[in-house]
């Protein structure tokens, strides 16, 4: 990849101490390129490598002089960067991840994108461990053709819970606009009209692509989709589903309101079933995707489609250890199986009007 060359004067680092990408953005160059220059690596000119040096002593950024000893691809460890360390789906890809290591005499070194930083600023640490490979599971648009596109290219990248295939990297993921249909098709198939669809927020492609499933369903019913986001964090979905439900399920709302709902992401599913509850609402449709702990305890037991986590993680492991073992196939883009749950909540018939 062409370097952008020259950018403007340095802008002052965030607060606290100086990271890598602040000096990637003083430099007018990528995360990748600063690691390659400050850790040793080849393929960098001499103009750039005084250009990042100068940028890394003016904003006064530490080596990890530890990481000078190791050699790009001969540690023994991998990185893994996730969204959330409080959501199960990545702690159980972590799990298969950290054993399929553990077997190969690896170790794991975890990152996670959550408390605002961004996916790159998440993925940083593990640049400078100089990890062998990196399996990064966020499940965000723009890592495929962004700062991972040149990361790629020299060390072993699988991007798990992937929206989309790379041209730069192995991806794992689930047909998410197929998980939104086939969901929005089971509610429609029992009689409902009204479905509304909601998920978490708009910087979720993942979550993104199963309402696209959704609203394509229903049109091709002849009906109109509605959809609301409840935001990421836990501490809040519950409230904002208790407004969002008395908005959309009141009886007196345009034709009579609605009569199911599907959950597009586990992190709201948990809001959306408190607030059913705290309104009384066990008459109305419910489904998700992804499976929870206790899910069968609801009441009605909640029907779900459920995604081969556990497969996605060993697959992912299966790819990225491949490619530290030399595999120079063209990058691979693989989908899980999608298992439909019935359990009940997805199966109750429309609630008649009052």
């Amino acid at each position: 990849m062409a370097d952008p060359g020259p950018s403007a004067p340095p802008a002052p680092p965030r607060a606290g101490r100086a990271t890598l990408v602040d000096v990637a953005a003083a430099a007018g160059t990528s995360a990748s390129t600063v690691s390659r220059v400050l850790h040793g690596g080849a393929g960098v000119t001499d103009e750039l490598a005084e250009r990042v040096r100068r940028a890394a002593r003016e904003l006064g950024y530490s080596v990890n002089r530890q990481a000078r000893t190791l050699r790009r691809g001969k540690d023994t460890a991998i990185g893994v960067a996730l969204e959330d360390f409080t959501i199960p789906f990545f702690g159980r890809i972590v799990a298969q991840v950290e054993q399929a290591a553990h077997e190969r005499g690896y170790g794991v070194v975890i990152t996670c994108a959550g408390s605002g930083r961004s996916e790159e600023e998440a993925v940083e640490p593990l640049l400078s461990r100089s990890v062998a490979g990196l399996v990064v599971a966020t499940g965000t648009a723009g890592a495929p053709e962004g700062y991972l596109a040149e990361l790629a290219a020299e060390l072993p990248v699988v991007q798990v819970d992937a929206p989309s295939a790379s041209s730069h990297s192995d991806t794992v993921g689930i047909d998410n606009e197929g998980a939104g249909r086939l969901l929005t098709e089971h509610l429609l198939a029992r009689g409902h009209r009204r479905v509304l669809f909601v998920g978490s927020g708009p910087a979720a492609t993942t979550v993104q692509l199963r309402r696209r499933g959704y609203e394509a369903a229903m049109r091709e019913a002849g009906l109109e989709p509605v959809s609301a986001w409840l935001g990421y964090l836990p501490s809040e979905t519950t409230e904002r589903a208790v407004d969002l439900l008395r908005e959309h399920a009141d009886p007196a709302a345009p034709g009579g309101g609605i009569t199911a709902v599907l959950s597009g992401v586990a992190r709201v599913t948990m809001g959306l079933a408190s607030a059913m509850t705290r309104l009384g609402l066990r008459d109305l449709a419910f489904a998700a995707v992804d499976d929870l702990a206790g899910a069968d305890a609801f009441n009605p037991p909640l029907t779900v489609l459920e995604q081969d986590v556990e497969g996605m993680g060993a697959r992912a492991a299966e790819l990225l250890f491949a490619r530290i073992d030399g595999d120079r196939r063209p990058p691979v883009h693989e989908q899980v199986p999608l298992q439909l749950i019935v359990r009940g909540s997805g199966e109750l018939p429309p609630r008649a009007p009052r």
